[in-house]
Parts: C-alpha cells; sequence; structure tokens
C-alpha cells in the first residue's frame, strides 16, 4: 500500500530501479538524451549571440569603409581648400578609430570578440606611428551544436583586415592621412593604394557578414529540429514512466 501510495503521490510507476530494471535503463538513457539536447540548445543560443554581436559591429566597419572610400575619392580631385583637407583629414582619423573600436569589441564576459581564440588580447593594436598591428590569431572557437556537428562561433579581424605581409587597410589610411597633410609626388600612388586596401576590406567584410548568415539559418534549423526531438523525448519518456491510476 505505501508503494502503491507514492506512485500515485508523484504519478510515477517507477519508485526505485528494481520496480522493472528494463525501463528504468530506458528512462536513464532519454534522461541522457534530453539532457544532451538542452546542453544542444543552450550552445546554440550562445553561438547565435555571439555571432549576432560580431554581425552589429562588422555592419558599423562597413559603414565605415563606404564613409572612407566617398573621402579619399573626394580629396583625392586636387582643388580641396586647406579647410576642406582639415576636416577630411579629422573625418578619416575618426573613421579610423572607429573601425580599431569595432574589431576591439568585447562580449559581456570581456572576451574580445574577434582575436580568434586569444580573446584576452585586443585584436588590433596601435604602436603609434601609424603603426596597427593584429594581435589575436585567425584560430576558430567551434561549439558543438548536435551530436557529431560543430560551428565556427567567431570570425577574426585577422581572416578580414590582413592584406598580406602585415599589412592592413588602418596602416593604409593613416599612410594616406599623411599625403594629405604633406602632399608628396606618391600622392596619387597612396590614393590607388588606399582604394584598393579599403575595396578588397570592404569586400571581406560583406563575405563575413554573408557567412554569419548562412551561421543562423543552420543553427535556427538544427534548434528546431532539437526541439522536436525534445517532444519526443518527453512523450516517450511520460509513456515509460507513468503510472496508469486506473490500476493503482
Amino acid at each position: 500500500l505505501g508503494k502503491v501510495m507514492q506512485q500515485m503521490a508523484t504519478g510515477d510507476r517507477l519508485t526505485k530501479l528494481s520496480d522493472d530494471p528494463m525501463a528504468s535503463i530506458q528512462l536513464l538513457n532519454l534522461d541522457r538524451e534530453g539532457a544532451a539536447i538542452n546542453q544542444y540548445q543552450r550552445n546554440i543560443a550562445n553561438v547565435k549571440t555571439t555571432l549576432s554581436s560580431q554581425e552589429v559591429h562588422l555592419d558599423s566597419v562597413s559603414e565605415s569603409l563606404k564613409s572612407m572610400r566617398e573621402l579619399v575619392l573626394w580629396g583625392a580631385n586636387g582643388t580641396l581648400t586647406d579647410e576642406d583637407r582639415q576636416g577630411m583629414i579629422t573625418e578619416l582619423e575618426s573613421l579610423r578609430d572607429s573601425v580599431q573600436s569595432s574589431f576591439n569589441s568585447q562580449d559581456e564576459e570581456g572576451h574580445y570578440l574577434f582575436s580568434g581564440t586569444k580573446t584576452d588580447t585586443p585584436a588590433i593594436s596601435d604602436a603609434g606611428g601609424g603603426v596597427y598591428s593584429l594581435d589575436g590569431n585567425s584560430d576558430k572557437r567551434v561549439v558543438t551544436v548536435a551530436k557529431g556537428v560543430t560551428m565556427e562561433s567567431n570570425t577574426t579581424a585577422q581572416d578580414i583586415l590582413d592584406l598580406g605581409g602585415g599589412d592592413n587597410v588602418l596602416n593604409q589610411i593613416d599612410r594616406l592621412i599623411v599625403e594629405f597633410k604633406n602632399p608628396s609626388p606618391n600622392f596619387q600612388t597612396e590614393v590607388g593604394a588606399s582604394l584598393d586596401a579599403i575595396d578588397n576590406t570592404l569586400g571581406n567584410v560583406l563575405g563575413a557578414m554573408t557567412e554569419i548568415g548562412g551561421r543562423h539559418n543552420n543553427l535556427d534549423l538544427m534548434d528546431g529540429a532539437h526541439s522536436e526531438n525534445k517532444l519526443l523525448v518527453d512523450k516517450v519518456t511520460s509513456d515509460v514512466s507513468a503510472l496508469d491510476y486506473g490500476e493503482a
């Protein structure tokens, strides 16, 4: 009678493993599967949050690069007044600093988003004198989002900004700013190099944003599949463990 009363109080027909060893093993397996699904869904939510944060900052970088390009084209026509030139230099410096700030952004735990696996290191450092170095790495942070399935949760400043030979668009913009301040015979060369650097970097930014969008879509599909599997696990668990009140 005590056993039946306990069953009716809990709604579970199994009060201990020995009540039905086969069903108990099945329930343990279902519990493990349910826990794994919950962990996968938490991982997916975390990856989506990280990707969304990166996407916001990359969108800001994209707008800054477009504004830079317009300023470079405007400044290359050779008809600027000193006042125009100074205003343009100030804006270019501001846009350059904005790009650096975006790539040095951090999540709520203080981890740098674009530094690869070196999350305690800013992605870009300014050594002064127009020398910007990429101090993170290009390694990807990989997260398990389903059984046997992993997803890269980040893109890196090195992937986007590295133009080869240790150069990047920030260094090139600084060289152009020097030319705008004191034009030399290399002026048009630096203008052309700056436009190329901006275009290449902008292409990398847009490519990264497209890839992030694709990852978001895949994560949504997997999250939906996990939700359906969780419903099935819950139903089977109920079928195996639920008490037949009429029999009790």
